[in-house]
């Protein structure tokens, strides 16, 4: 009725490759520069709507 519950067999570390740690240094490279980016661009649209000017649309949006 009741299975009993087995230990499992510890697996051996294995040490990422250097493509790897490079494709992942450079995927959270790039995460971080593009949510600067998006930061920065949010915050300078605020700074527009309190001065009154007009806010752009997003770059994002003007690719057709």
């Amino acid at each position: 009725m009741f299975q009993q519950i087995q230990p499992q067999q510890a697996q051996p570390l294995v040490a990422p490759t250097l493509s790897q740690v490079t494709v992942q240094s450079f995927t959270a490279t790039m995460s971080v520069i593009m949510a600067i980016w998006a930061g920065t661009w949010v915050l300078s649209q605020v700074i527009k709507v309190v001065k009154g000017e007009e806010v752009e649309k997003p770059p994002l949006l003007l690719v057709k």
